[in-house]
């Protein structure tokens, strides 16, 4: 344990009231961390409040607390810690950074490696897989015995950001997590049927209009899709149903990264991927965004097209300074 998590440890035990908070557009490892974590606080006499500036997926309601997210304007602050979970960069904090900057003390629990520590305490643990792991650990140092909902919960979330425990970054130490968690009485068949297994309507209708819009830029090696602000009316689908399509483009053959552009209220939302050894991590700094290697996103502040052609523009770049490689 680094001094820098003992002080978090520290400042997280004396804190009575704290506000966890999730990313904007939550997906499973920042929902799961979160209401862990939550139990984990409860357990130990504290209140938690939960908060997001988005909705929790359908698709993990299921776990322990996830009815108990406020919006940040529902916040009953002042707290005496913030705990921003899984959260690479302030800007994902949405309208929750207000939560975050106005508690007495700013926590920071994330495993993104270009989360640049902007909590007064930092729990990070750079390029880990997930950060349900992180919280595994930090629950354990905090003295709390993690119980079968507690790790549900730590189970979604090394699921979901591992690729169901497919991705490179799938640790020996992620693996023995979730055999403890296993061994706890985690339902992996259950978690499995929740999270991969059972479509709502929407969502099978968003994917069909992902698949349509579905072309290859860049001789091939770059899959792009582009969603509508219309989309996603029509369909009914959330934003946050549309996570993981974008790993739809990066599954055929001979493409090395993937794009997919999500039009919101507040700019195009991108989501990066890439096939290793190749890495989008650097292309979504570039527009202030950020996340792993393989895995990254930035939002863009421009019309849909626009935003595509200078992402385009900067992956082809990065593409001309690099040796060409074998699908």
């Amino acid at each position: 344990m680094t001094n820098e998590h003992e002080d978090w440890l520290c400042r997280a035990r004396k804190a009575e009231k704290l506000a966890l908070i999730s990313h904007v557009s939550p997906d499973g490892d920042t929902v799961g961390a979160t209401l862990a974590l939550r139990l984990a606080f409860l357990s130990l006499g504290k209140a938690v409040d939960v908060v997001c500036d988005g909705a929790v997926p359908d698709n993990m309601r299921f776990l322990e607390g996830a009815d108990q997210y406020i919006t940040p304007d529902q916040a009953k602050g002042p707290y005496d810690a913030a705990i921003a979970v899984d959260v690479s960069c302030r800007e994902l904090l949405g309208k929750a950074e207000a939560v975050f900057d106005g508690a007495k003390t700013r926590l920071v629990i994330d495993h993104h490696a270009t989360n640049p520590g902007y909590g007064e305490a930092n729990y990070i643990r750079r390029g880990e897989s997930a950060c349900c792991l992180v919280a595994y650990n930090a629950i354990h140092e905090l003295g709390v015995e993690i119980t079968l909902p507690m790790g549900t919960c730590l189970m979604v979330g090394m699921s979901t950001d591992t690729g169901h425990f497919q991705y490179p970054a799938t640790s020996a130490e992620t693996l023995y997590a979730a055999a403890d968690l296993r061994a706890l009485g985690v339902d992996i068949s259950y978690i499995t049927r929740r999270l991969y297994r059972t479509q709502p309507m929407e969502k099978v209708n968003l994917t069909r209009i992902a698949y349509q819009s579905l072309r290859f830029e860049l001789g091939g090696q770059v899959g792009v899709i582009e969603l509508t602000h219309r989309d996603f009316e029509e369909t009914g689908c959330s934003f946050g149903q549309a996570d993981g399509l974008v790993n739809r483009a990066l599954e055929v053959e001979g493409v090395r990264m993937a794009v997919m552009a999500s039009e919101r209220e507040d700019g195009i939302k991108m989501s990066l991927r890439a096939v290793e050894p190749d890495t989008i991590n650097d292309i979504a700094l570039l527009f202030g965004g950020g996340g792993h290697a393989q895995a990254a996103g930035c939002t863009i502040h421009a019309p849909l097209k626009e935003a595509v052609a200078q992402v385009l523009s900067a992956i082809e770049k990065k593409l001309a300074g690099m040796p060409e490689r074998d699908a």
